[in-house]
């Protein structure tokens, strides 16, 4: 049997490939799809953005900065004010709402056949693996 890594890393480079295939059409990639869902949720600054993304985004990504100009260059997001935080507009709320359609269709992809008994517990256990190790390097554990 294959250890925890990996599993994790392999499972990882599958969902990253999923979600190119998945976005190829859109000019998208994973990066625009975390950013764009992150201001879903409220406004963020860049600052609160970089924070929010940074565990998902590894050597050799898109930048932040690329991501919010493509965005911005698409009529996606705005800024609130001259330096303010940045914001979903209206063509952004419509354009997010398309690609989680999408993304949703993928996350079913990925967690087909199963249960949400098994997700939740799998969740739980690599929380608490994370926990462990952070404990242990004397981290802070992350928050969720």
């Amino acid at each position: 049997m294959k250890p925890i890594g990996y599993w994790l890393k392999h499972l990882d480079g599958l969902i990253e490939a999923d979600f190119e295939r998945t976005l190829s059409d859109s000019g998208l990639v994973r990066r625009h799809w975390q950013a764009l869902h992150s201001l879903a949720e409220d406004p963020r600054s860049t600052a609160g953005l970089a924070a929010a993304l940074r565990p998902f985004w590894g050597e050799g990504a898109v930048t932040l900065d690329e991501v919010l100009g493509d965005l911005e260059r698409r009529g996606w997001i705005t800024r609130v004010g001259a330096e303010g935080p940045y914001a979903l507009t209206p063509l952004g709320v419509e354009g997010h709402a398309a690609v989680a359609e999408r993304i949703g269709v993928a996350r079913r992809r990925i967690t087909d056949g199963v249960t949400d008994e098994e997700y939740l517990a799998t969740v739980g256990v690599l929380r608490r693996m994370a926990e462990n190790l952070e404990c242990a390097a004397g981290v802070v554990p992350a928050a969720g």
